[in-house]
């Protein structure tokens, strides 16, 4: 049962990383994972699939932070942070953030994607009375969000991931940005 079961994860990894960028990397490490279960280490091939799975992950991070907008106009914006240990907070996943200031305001771009945490977050949003509690809900686009008492926006996009906009600068600012997220390839990611 354990040899299928690492077989089977090493063929669909293999099979679902075939046109990803560094793929040579990701491959190599289920190659050797193939091998070592062959050879019957199947020490090596755990290690090895979780070096894939965590070579994969770090492909799904890049290309989260490519989502994260360009500053508006008369921003500027740091580089995108890879906040993957931040993401560990939520019990997993992926993390990414950026932050952006003007004229002595700032605000931070936050979006954590994939963590079983967020399935709490997204009770809050789906209750009334907690969500009511925490926040004023309103809409960017078709998008739903809350604006906590805090000053904070969060959206929950996808059931996968969690955007927080957060910072001294206005809420219509900070909608502006949130409008600004394509959404939609979000979603696809």
């Amino acid at each position: 049962m354990k040899k299928s079961i690492i077989a089977i994860c090493a063929a669909g990894i293999l099979a679902s990383v075939g046109s990803m960028a560094h793929a040579d990397e990701v491959e190599d490490a289920i190659k050797e994972a193939l091998t070592s279960y062959q050879e019957k280490d199947y020490v090596m091939a755990k290690q090895s699939l979780s070096m894939a799975t965590q070579l994969i992950n770090q492909l799904n991070t890049t290309a989260l932070g490519q989502l994260l907008p360009e500053p508006l106009a008369g921003w500027k914006a740091d580089e995108v942070s890879d906040d993957s240990q931040a993401g560990m907070i939520f019990g997993g996943g992926m993390a990414v953030s950026r932050e952006y200031n003007k004229d002595g305001t700032d605000l931070k771009i936050a979006i954590v994607g994939d963590s079983p945490m967020l399935a709490q977050m997204m009770g809050m949003f789906q209750n009334p009375m907690l969500a009511g509690s925490m926040g004023k809900m309103t809409r960017i686009g078709k998008q739903m969000a809350m604006e906590g008492k805090d000053g904070q926006l969060t959206m929950i996009v996808a059931n996968r991931f969690m955007v927080t906009i957060d910072g001294s600068a206005s809420m219509d600012d900070k909608k502006e940005y949130a409008k600004a997220i394509d959404v939609e390839k979000l979603q696809a990611l």
